[in-house]
């Protein structure tokens, strides 16, 4: 659930000339935290045609969106107190190589931090994860033979909602995983802010003692989560993009037994 939207800014522009009346325009900047995630929304005046990032830095992230239907002033803009990882966004326009006006945003960050980009409708969302969440604590407890069948069921309960913190952690890490993995030369702080993010599902799932009929289940999401480190291990001298595929549909696997 979404805990505030904060309004960087409200830009109203208009277009340059009846020509280019079906270009967008910036028309505001939003930040929407929520459980686990950051979001920096570019919100336009009509649907973009080209969508393109690059992780400059650790801690900088650029995006040219458009073409856009008006030049743009620089403008700085300085992210609200108390918001944790954005410091920073410098709106900009650019040029592309076939001649057109782009929207840039350059986005300075506290800290590396996973994002990915998606697109809906005329709103562009930049989603970063953020890895100080608390995690959902481990409340399973092992069955001691001859149980009562109040304490077996309280067992399974507590596996339950174990298992569907990690899942719920493990979903969200998983657009940032197939982000970090994707590039040809991925960014060593991404992949070391992922992996962190795949160590405390992994440590949420130590000790997890499963009633008999789970096991398999366990088995799965356990081996999902261990791929999925594998991916982001700076060592990795294989397809990351595939190791990281196979994990999410192991987990996906496991996800349906869960339910």
């Amino acid at each position: 659930m979404i805990a505030a939207v904060i309004a960087f800014v409200a830009l109203l522009l208009l277009p340059a000339s009846d020509a280019l009346a079906a270009d967008p325009s910036l028309m505001r900047l939003l930040v929407v935290p929520s459980a686990g995630q950051l979001s920096l929304v570019v919100e336009l005046s009509d649907e973009t045609r080209r969508v393109s990032t690059q992780q400059t830095t650790a801690t900088t992230l650029v995006l040219d969106a458009g073409p856009i239907a008006a030049p743009l002033q620089h403008q700085v803009l300085n992210a609200p107190s108390g918001l944790s990882l954005v410091q920073q966004v410098a709106i900009d326009e650019s040029i592309s190589a076939e001649k057109e006006h782009l929207l840039r945003l350059r986005v300075t960050m506290k800290r590396p931090a996973p994002n990915s980009v998606r697109v809906v409708g005329r709103r562009i969302y930049i989603d970063f994860m953020v890895p100080d969440v608390p995690m959902p604590g481990t409340t399973a407890r092992t069955t001691a033979a001859g149980s009562r069948p109040e304490t077996q069921k309280a067992d399974a309960t507590g596996f339950r909602q174990t298992m569907s913190g990690a899942a719920s952690q493990f979903e969200r890490i998983g657009p940032f995983l197939l982000s970090a993995t994707s590039s040809p030369t991925p960014n060593p702080a991404v992949l070391s802010a992922v992996s962190e993010a795949i160590t405390e599902v992994q440590q949420s799932l130590r000790g997890v003692k499963p009633p008999a009929e789970r096991a398999s289940s366990l088995q799965l999401f356990t081996s999902a989560v261990s791929l999925a480190a594998d991916a982001v291990r700076p060592d990795f001298q294989g397809d990351r993009t595939a190791k990281a595929r196979q994990s999410l549909a192991i987990f996906a696997e496991a996800k349906a037994q869960l339910q």
